[in-house]
């Protein structure tokens, strides 16, 4: 047997599988709510998104504690570099204030968003958690955006659920799932 068969034998084939916990298709909506994310047996999270508004819009993420509710009060830090297909560069930050752990841009009505987050120590109540962020929309009508960045809620505390959405349309579509990473 080969060297690299033998370690990968010795280690085990599932670790760093993703498994789902959850897929929603949603239409007409102004957020989707993940209510169990399996904390307790996931210590890392990958969530998926591709959704479409039919307004221009700021989107968000934000997480739900063990008591059931969803942070909203400004206890989470965000920094972001963003380009656009045009040449312009720049970042998007806020180091104490956040009402979400994530921005998604939306300058044109009826865009495209699509993107992924990783989420370390949602389960652990010692911990903060953290985000990293990345997307490509149609921040304007012919004007593509990438983005990049992270997140932490500031808080200690465990994490149970997340919420995504729109600051202010209830007219949101799209596919989210939500993965959790095996470990062991």
């Amino acid at each position: 047997m080969p060297i690299g068969q033998a370690k990968f034998g010795l280690l085990g084939g599932d670790i760093g599988k993703l498994e789902l916990i959850e897929t929603q298709t949603v239409s007409g909506v102004s957020s989707v709510s993940f209510t169990s994310i399996k904390q307790s047996t996931y210590n890392v999270h990958f969530l998926t998104l591709t959704s479409k508004t039919t307004a221009t819009q700021t989107g968000f993420l934000r997480l739900r504690n063990a008591s059931g509710v969803i942070s909203a009060n400004g206890n989470y830090q965000t920094a972001q570099q963003y380009g656009l297909v045009s040449g312009t560069f720049g970042e998007a930050k806020n180091a104490t204030t956040a009402n979400r752990i994530s921005e998604f841009y939306e300058q044109n009505a009826n865009g495209l968003f699509n993107g992924y987050v990783y989420l370390y120590n949602a389960g652990d109540s010692s911990k903060y958690t953290f985000a990293t962020i990345h997307s490509i929309n149609n921040y304007q009508a012919s004007n593509f955006m990438m983005s990049f960045g992270s997140g932490v809620r500031d808080t200690a505390d465990e994490i149970t659920g997340l919420e995504i959405g729109y600051l202010s349309s209830s007219n949101f579509s799209g596919t989210f799932s939500l993965y959790g990473i095996k470990e062991s």
